[in-house]
């Protein structure tokens, strides 16, 4: 597999073991279904604290920008570490839309991983997390009791 970039090796360092290991897995696949394009991927977010969480979701509320987030902190997989998000460039630039993020998705669920492209309310597609059969009640529980999430 082409080595990842430090940026992607960052991300992938926040998550919990399974969850890097998923997210290592999932690039792997990821630049064989990219192989020939000139589109990259990177991991350009993993574990987020309930602070930047609420930030986010402050976007488009109280705070200039467009929503991105239906998700206040501690309401986001992203909370526990089980959860990232990607970007696709083309010549370093940023690709906000592309179908590749749709072509991508469809490696999440072999993998064992839920796809953000899926959700109904609130799709995002450039998101990824396990599926742990877990609610966010409980990952938040486990957390509190200093337990392992996976």
């Amino acid at each position: 597999m082409k080595q990842l970039s430090p940026r992607t090796e960052k991300n992938i360092a926040t998550l919990v073991p399974k969850a890097q290991a998923a997210a290592r897995a999932f690039m792997a696949q990821a630049a064989i279904a990219l192989e020939g394009l000139d589109i990259t991927v990177e991991i350009i977010c993993g574990t987020r604290t309930y602070a930047e969480q609420d930030a986010l979701y402050a976007k488009g509320r109280t705070a200039p920008g467009v929503k991105v987030t239906n998700a206040r902190g501690g309401f986001s997989n992203h909370n526990f570490g089980i959860a990232w998000d990607i970007g696709l460039f083309r010549a370093g630039r940023y690709l906000e839309e592309s179908r590749v993020y749709r072509q991508l998705g469809k490696l999440a669920g072999p993998l064992g991983l839920e796809w953000g492209g899926e959700w109904v309310s609130f799709p995002d597609e450039p998101h990824y997390q396990l599926r742990t059969g877990l609610t966010l009640a409980q990952l938040r529980s486990l957390i509190s009791q200093g337990k392992s999430i996976v």
